[in-house]
């Protein structure tokens, strides 16, 4: 036979036994941590105040169709491509969970809109008709108390936040030469807005938030901040937040007890004791954070967009079962599983590489 034909026929043989390896991988089980849409500013600016029809914090109309979107595609790939999830909502398969917050509240909602939309729902069995207006499905979204949740967020104890960050960021090289570098301009930033600047914290972090959020909403900044200096609080307040989520004694604890969480859900299919498929959990951008700070792929210089996705999917594959964690649709590069793909003992195994401490919300 000649080389070329050779070359041929191994490339067949490569290509039916890629295509058979693909088919033995299945879907048996899904998480997605979500980051809820777009929302209003979360503090107003004192001197500049700016009247926002939701409410300040709260979800906006945007924000419930970037969720809506994200439903979307997750019916298209648990529903019509893996078949993990049935064409219609079924208790025993979905279980959803949020921090109990509206804007979390209400994207979990609009995803699951999205996931079972409308005319996916019951209809009476004496008339045929739809139970609710259009075939509307409703689902069940379960939260706790702020001050009862260690799974999402966890700052009650405002203090013991501040001395954790004193203790492990604002004392690092890079804090305080960003602090330096900006020392001269927060009398300005303070006198604009109205806001006690006094240093590099949490108030320079909400400053930066709220000039993002007017930007995006075409709202005027405050006299006296101009579109350079709207520009470089931005930018500063996403690197503290950003620097201070890459600490573990920050992130772990969220971290530790989401990631255990998953372990759990994934264990138990494992073993096929539950009839459970898939979890959402809706949180917030420190949530999403925190899991990837300890998962050891930390966001750097960044934070997520609205609306961002966490994804863990266990696969089996014969006896084989292992977990694949994409960001947006990103592969997560996890250290301790030398890639984005993690057998489910490394992943389990995981749980222990971290230790306790708190976070805050965002």
């Amino acid at each position: 036979m000649s080389t070329w034909r050779m070359l041929i026929l191994a490339g067949l043989i490569n290509a039916v036994l890629a295509t058979t390896v693909y088919a033995e991988e299945t879907l048996i089980f899904a998480i997605d941590l979500i980051r809820h849409g777009d929302r209003t500013p979360i503090y107003d600016l004192p001197n500049f105040p700016y009247s926002w029809k939701e409410g300040l914090g709260e979800l906006t109309a945007e924000g419930m169709n970037q969720e809506f979107q994200r439903g979307m595609q997750f019916r298209q790939k648990y529903i019509e491509q893996n078949h993990l999830l049935p064409p219609e909502y079924h208790v025993e398969a979905i279980y959803v969970r949020s921090s109990d917050i509206n804007r979390t509240l209400m994207s979990a909602e609009s995803v699951m809109m999205g996931l079972y939309p409308l005319g996916t729902g019951p209809h009476l069995s004496s008339t045929g008709k739809p139970a609710l207006p259009s075939a509307y499905q409703p689902i069940p979204i379960h939260t706790v108390p702020l001050d009862q949740d260690k799974l999402f967020i966890s700052d009650q104890d405002k203090e013991h936040i501040q001395k954790i960050l004193k203790q492990y960021v604002f004392t690092s090289k890079q804090w305080q030469q960003k602090t330096n570098e900006l020392q001269s301009k927060f009398k300005h930033w303070s006198e604009a807005s109205g806001l006690p600047i006094n240093s590099l914290d949490q108030t320079v972090v909400s400053l930066g938030n709220n000039l993002y959020i007017r930007k995006l909403h075409h709202v005027p900044l405050p006299k006296g901040i101009s579109e350079q200096d709207a520009k470089e609080i931005t930018a500063t307040g996403i690197w503290a937040f950003s620097t201070a989520y890459q600490s573990k004694e920050i992130t772990d604890p969220v971290g530790h007890a989401m990631l255990s969480a998953m372990g759990n859900y994934f264990d138990q299919a494992r073993q096929h004791k539950t009839k459970l498929k898939y979890v959402l959990f809706s949180g917030h951008d420190s949530t999403i954070m925190c899991v990837l700070n300890t998962l050891g792929a930390p966001l750097i210089n960044d934070v997520p967009p609205y609306a961002s996705d966490l994804n863990f999917s266990l696969y089996q594959n014969a006896d084989n079962y292992y977990v694949k964690i994409s960001f947006n649709g990103k592969p997560v590069i996890v250290p301790a599983c030398h890639g984005n793909t993690c057998s489910l003992q490394q992943f389990l195994g995981l749980m222990s590489r971290t230790n306790g401490a708190m976070t805050v919300q965002s």
